[in-house]
């Protein structure tokens, strides 16, 4: 047994030869070096990531800030026509690049009170803005370039009793940065001022030199759109029945479309006035509600009309010239993912044309109400 052991091990011996070893050091050599040579390696990747980070974010290009210095509407402290008025627009832009100039391209302003366009214009000619300099943007919105109808000037009037009236500035640009020759590719931006003047419509002390917003591309990718708003199955029901000749009913259904994929809607009380001619004959309230993203809403509603509206109504209808004017009004606001939006006033109309029947006339028997400030 012992013989068996001892010859085993010289055999052993015998194969750890001198070329075994050499081998054996040769390959344990060449496994050093491709340990440090990849190494050596990965420090360069990483010293040079280190060095385009710091790079990045030295030269990384900041948006320009926009600051609202004056804002005045001329007239809204005397009870004229709108025909007279002229919006007064002073606005700094700031450019906080330490090393990077500005091309604005174009630069385009719009005067929004609650959520209808009053009117745009360009601002200002393309130009070139220095490194950390402020460049003044001033411009005078005039009638031919304001779009109000008289009923929207009205309410901006009634709410100048109260105070105050706030209107949101946006401000759309087309901009490049430029660091020494090189010269980035278009960017557009989007900055968004509120402000609020008061009973002289001058701008409110506590809103001068406020900060504008500037809303995010991925926000203006997912900006949602307003509701939609359709008159459907409209009836005037028993129109030809002498026994109605003092008063009458009309029919209608309210369909509201939220026509946002990524956004729900909240609606405040939703107030709709029908109007033959000048007079008023009839008005529902339907309460505040929640509409899902993507979703539709149906109203069946009613109101009686009495006399002498009726019977003007009812004369109309039967010699086939009866039209009425629909005036809807209501305050929204927007869910977008778990951001909740401010208040949004919305104000539509639409024209409902009566045939003989009672019903829509049209060929589409239905009635879109449109954006009453357009």
């Amino acid at each position: 047994m012992c013989g068996s052991n001892k010859q085993a091990s010289e055999h052993i011996k015998r194969q750890h030869t001198i070329p075994y070893y050499a081998q054996r050091v040769r390959d344990s050599c060449t496994t050093r070096v491709t340990k440090i040579l990849c190494a050596i390696f990965l420090c360069l990747i990483l010293v040079v990531g280190v060095v385009f980070f710091i790079l990045w974010l030295s030269l990384r290009p900041h948006r320009p800030r926009f600051y609202i210095v004056d804002f005045s509407i001329t007239g809204l402290n005397q009870h004229s026509e709108f025909e007279n008025a002229q919006i007064t627009l002073n606005v700094t832009a700031r450019n906080p690049n330490q090393h990077i100039g500005i091309y604005y391209i174009s630069m385009v302003g719009s005067i929004f009170y609650e959520d209808s366009n009053m009117g745009s214009s360009p601002l200002m000619d393309p130009f070139y803005q220095e490194p950390k300099t402020t460049t003044i943007v001033y411009h005078t919105f005039n009638v031919a370039t304001l779009t109000v109808n008289s009923r929207r000037w009205k309410e901006v009037m009634d709410n100048r009793q109260q105070g105050a009236v706030v209107f949101r500035i946006d401000i759309m640009a087309a901009i490049r940065f430029k660091v020494s020759t090189w010269g980035s590719q278009h960017h557009k931006m989007h900055a968004n001022c509120d402000v609020a003047v008061g009973q002289d419509g001058s701008i409110l002390p506590a809103w001068k030199n406020k900060k504008c917003i500037l809303v995010l591309c991925l926000w203006l990718a997912l900006r949602p759109g307003s509701p939609h708003f359709t008159i459907t199955n409209f009836s005037v029901p028993a129109v030809n029945d002498s026994n109605t000749s003092d008063h009458g009913i009309i029919q209608y259904q309210l369909d509201i479309k939220n026509p946002n994929k990524d956004s729900g809607i909240y609606y405040d009380d939703i107030l709709l006035i029908f109007y033959h001619g000048v007079n008023i004959v009839g008005n529902n309230t339907i309460p505040s509600f929640t509409e899902g993203k993507n979703r539709s809403h149906q109203v069946l509603n009613h109101f009686d009309v009495d006399n002498p509206f009726w019977a003007a109504l009812r004369s109309a209808i039967l010699n086939a010239t009866a039209e009425l004017r629909v005036d809807l009004s209501t305050k929204v606001r927007y869910k977008t993912w778990l951001i909740k939006s401010r208040h949004h006033g919305l104000h539509r109309e639409g024209h409902i044309p009566i045939g003989k029947d009672g019903k829509i006339s049209n060929k589409k028997k239905k009635v879109k109400l449109r954006d009453a400030s357009k």
